[in-house]
């Protein structure tokens, strides 16, 4: 593995973080390359997160991070959450020397906000008042590419998970441990139907975890392999039933599809470890496929 192989993760970052998932992703990156030149700011006490997400402290450069859920929002309020730091947040930090407007906008700023920096900048000539657009390459280059393999990996844990490698010995266990604690009688006549390709987004599963489940999914093959090869064809119907039963009982409880595919994972034995983890996902992608667990998508729904 090498650190282009990360290239994908963080365009899916950069696409999907928002809010609070955006900030905790750039002050991650920024401590990673500035070390203890760095100082995270989180809201807190009477002066909140004092108009900043963080702050170099040798350049007293102050970042502010703005990612709002659609570039539609952002066009309508980036010039608002500019106002909203200017002119306290120099209250806080008087010895500033560098303001920057850290956003998620692919499209780059809207005119009203561009115009908003400009009155800055004169207003505030000894400071530096910056917004990079686009700002993958900004991102990309001062932060993402500077990042050790270690901490991209730290920063990515699901890239850890090496699905090519999953083999039938990491397969096995798995599958023979749901049949070992089997609590449903299985319907031998009950089988899924054909896979819908638009099943993960009817679903409303995140970006992230419909990108490990594509990422298992050509490997769905070794969990069919073992299930062909049983000697007692029973038990793959004793795990289709299990799978369902726990989707539904899961489902029922009313945890969110991401909450409840965290928690089939733990059930098929996920340990954390990521040549676990990848088994476990591989086995998931198959039964999602299987279409056992997870909804199927209406013949009248749009996807």
């Amino acid at each position: 593995m090498n650190k282009s192989n990360f290239d994908l993760y963080f365009d899916l970052a950069l696409e999907t973080n928002n809010q609070t998932k955006f900030e905790d992703w750039f002050a991650q990156m920024a401590a990673c390359v500035f070390g203890a030149d760095f100082e995270l700011i989180k809201a807190g006490g009477h002066h909140g997160d004092k108009k900043s997400d963080g702050r170099r402290i040798s350049t007293e450069t102050v970042y502010q991070c703005y990612a709002p859920e659609s570039s539609r929002r952002f066009a309508e309020k980036a010039k608002d959450k500019i106002f909203d730091s200017f002119p306290e947040v120099t209250t806080y930090w008087p010895n500033m020397k560098g303001w920057v407007f850290v956003h998620n906008n692919v499209e780059g700023l809207p005119t009203t906000a561009s115009d908003v920096l400009e009155k800055l900048r004169e207003q505030y000539p000894a400071i530096t008042i910056s917004a990079p657009s686009p700002p993958r390459r900004f991102l990309k280059d001062n932060f993402h590419d500077k990042l050790s393999l270690q901490q991209m990996l730290d920063l990515y844990p699901a890239a850890s998970r090496n699905f090519s490698a999953v083999s039938m010995g990491d397969v096995r266990p798995l599958l023979k441990k749901i049949i070992a604690e089997k609590t449903v009688q299985p319907d031998p006549t009950a089988f899924g139907e054909l896979p819908d390709r638009a099943k993960l987004d009817f679903n409303a599963l995140s970006p992230d975890a419909k990108h490990d489940l594509t990422r298992a999914r050509p490997h769905v093959d070794i969990v069919d392999r073992y299930l062909s090869g049983m000697n007692n064809p029973q038990h793959a119907s004793v795990i289709q039933t299990q799978m369902r039963s726990k989707y539904e009982e899961l489902r029922d409880l009313g945890y969110t599809s991401d909450e409840v595919l965290g928690k089939l994972l733990t059930f098929v034995g996920s340990d954390g470890t990521p040549t676990v983890s990848a088994a476990a996902y591989v086995i998931l992608a198959y039964y999602i496929d299987a279409c056992d667990i997870f909804e199927n998508v209406p013949s009248f729904a749009t996807c």
